[in-house]
């Protein structure tokens, strides 16, 4: 008797425990669905560039933004070029929610500091159609740069011909507080919705 009783009460106690488990799944969803699972990959590191104007740009001109920052040289052939048009499409998506400049900030920064005067950093935003209210476009000493990129993880390579070479996750989501929270893959391949879809879990994390 004692035997089939311990069996009876056995499907209660599976029963009961399925039950507790989707109870903490359901408590538990709305944390991953405010964004809780965008770890912190690294500290975003001060620096002191300058702009298209001649200005000096430290880091703490973005604080309480979100960038979206992107690593480039201007005679990039391929996924330069291909990344700043992915990122030109999104401006829209952002300004419809009076965010672009506001609350996002785009950044470019590039490479090549012999080559990329003022003068043809505006001539591409120009080309590239770069919205300048939201994009800030950055420059300075190969040396500066070159070692700022290394504290993300980028690699750069100069070639014979003057071109280069460098990692090709060299677009990065950074938070308010200057913190990595997402690298991505530069290129065609940008999904543009999933990139938006991040951005706003952070606008919206640090309100």
């Amino acid at each position: 008797m004692e035997k089939s009783s311990k069996s009876s009460t056995r499907p209660f106690v599976i029963a009961f425990g399925a039950l507790l488990l989707c109870f903490i799944v359901y408590l538990a969803l709305p944390l991953f669905q405010s964004g809780s699972s965008m770890p912190v990959l690294m500290s975003s590191p001060d620096f002191t560039l300058t702009d298209m104007e001649g200005n000096e740009v430290q880091r703490s001109a973005f604080d309480g933004k979100v960038q979206l920052v992107e690593f480039f040289f201007t005679s990039c052939p391929d996924i330069c070029p291909a990344t700043t048009a992915h990122m030109v499409q999104m401006e829209d998506a952002l300004k419809q929610k009076n965010w672009f400049g506001t609350q996002v900030a785009f950044t470019a920064i590039s490479f090549n500091s012999e080559v990329d005067t003022p003068e043809v950093l505006a001539k591409y935003a120009e080309q590239m159609g770069m919205d300048l209210n939201g994009w800030t476009i950055l420059h300075g000493d190969e040396e500066v740069v070159w070692d700022l990129a290394s504290n993300y993880n980028i690699s750069v390579k100069k070639l014979p011909d003057g071109q280069f070479v460098h990692t090709i996750t060299s677009l990065l989501l950074i938070d308010g507080k200057h913190q990595v929270r997402k690298v991505y893959r530069m290129g065609e391949e940008i999904d543009r919705e999933q990139v938006l879809a991040d951005i706003e879990v952070l606008v919206k994390e640090a309100s």
